[in-house]
C-alpha cells in the first residue's frame, strides 16, 4: 500500500524536506506523488526528483538522462558526483536539474506527458485528480500502470475513477490500445487483493495530500466505494471510426465512460462523459 509516515510527512511540512514541498505547492510545473515510502516530484510530466526514506534518513536520485542527449552533456557528471544522502546539495541543485529537463524537453519534447501533468494540477474540485503513474500488480504478478486516479464527488461521498489518457489518433487501437487497457484494468479491479490494494492506497495517498495541503479536503472516502474507469481523449478526431472498432471487440464487465479534450484544455469537465458502451 502507499504511503509515507508520520516522520516523513512532517519533515516535508516544516523540516529539512520543506523546500521541496514548498515546490509542489507553489510551483504550477512540480507536483508531488505519494508512493511506498518515498515521493517522486515530477516536473512538466518527466520525474524530477526521488525522495526515499530509509530509517531516519533521506536519500535523492535524479535520473541523469536528462543530461543527455541534448547537445551539452557536462551537468551528468554533475549530478553523479552528488552525495545521495545530502539534502542541501539537491535543494541548491533543484533549478539546475530544472533546467536540464528544460533542455531535454526541447530536444525530446513530450506532449501527451505535458498534458496528464497538468490534468493533476487543474483538476481539484468536484473531480479531483490524486495521483499520476500509479504501479502496481495484477493477479499474474504482472507490473501496472494506471495514467491517473481520481476521486468524483456524489451527493454522498465519492467514486474512484481510473483514468486512461490517450493522447491524438494514434492511441487507440494495438498493443496499448483501449481494448488491451480495459482488459487490464478489469483484471485489476476482478482480483480482491489488487483491487483492495488499490483502494487503500488511493484512500491513504488522500489523506496524505489534505494533510500536506496538495489536495483540498477534508474527504470522506470508503473503502467500498464504486470504481469507474475513464478514458480521456486528448486531440482526437471524432470522425474516426477507431474508438468505435475498439469498442466493438470489448466485453463490458465494469462501468466506463469516455470525454473527449481539446489538447488546450486541461480542466475536464466530467458532466461530458459518455457512457463507452451505449
Amino acid at each position: 500500500m502507499r504511503g509515507i509516515n508520520t516522520q516523513f510527512i512532517n519533515d516535508l511540512k516544516s523540516g529539512s524536506l520543506s523546500f521541496f514541498l514548498d515546490q509542489a505547492r507553489n510551483n504550477p510545473d512540480i507536483c508531488m506523488e505519494i508512493r511506498k515510502a518515498y515521493v517522486s516530484l515530477y516536473y512538466k510530466g518527466g520525474s524530477a526528483l526521488k525522495i526515499m526514506q530509509t530509517g531516519n534518513a533521506y536519500s535523492f536520485r535524479f535520473d541523469s538522462k536528462y543530461c543527455l542527449n541534448k547537445g551539452d552533456d557536462g551537468k551528468a557528471a554533475f549530478f553523479k558526483s552528488l552525495n545521495a544522502r545530502d539534502v542541501s546539495s539537491y535543494i541548491d541543485s533543484f533549478p539546475i536539474i530544472l533546467s536540464e529537463m528544460d533542455s531535454w524537453f526541447a530536444y525530446h519534447p513530450k506532449p501527451e506527458r505535458l498534458f496528464q501533468h497538468n490534468l493533476i494540477k487543474n483538476n481539484q474540485n468536484q473531480l479531483k485528480t490524486l495521483d499520476i503513474e500509479y504501479a502496481g500488480w495484477s493477479s499474474a504478478k504482472k507490473m501496472f500502470r494506471l495514467d491517473m486516479l481520481g476521486l468524483y464527488k456524489l451527493n454522498v461521498g465519492y467514486k474512484l475513477i481510473i483514468f486512461e489518457n490517450k493522447f491524438g489518433n494514434g492511441a487507440i487501437g494495438g498493443s496499448a490500445g483501449i481494448n488491451k487497457h480495459y482488459d487490464d484494468i478489469v483484471d485489476i479491479l476482478s482480483n480482491s487483493a489488487s483491487r483492495d490494494d488499490l483502494i487503500a492506497s488511493a484512500i491513504q495517498i488522500a489523506r496524505i495530500k489534505v494533510e500536506l495541503e496538495l489536495l483540498r479536503g477534508p474527504l470522506d472516502l470508503k473503502p467500498d466505494m464504486d470504481i469507474e474507469i475513464l478514458f480521456l481523449m486528448a486531440g482526437f478526431n471524432l470522425k474516426s471510426l477507431g474508438i468505435s472498432n475498439e469498442v466493438s471487440k470489448m466485453h463490458a464487465s465494469i462501468p466506463a465512460r469516455i470525454c473527449f479534450q481539446d489538447v488546450g484544455d486541461t480542466v475536464i469537465d466530467y458532466s461530458r462523459a459518455k457512457d463507452l458502451f451505449a
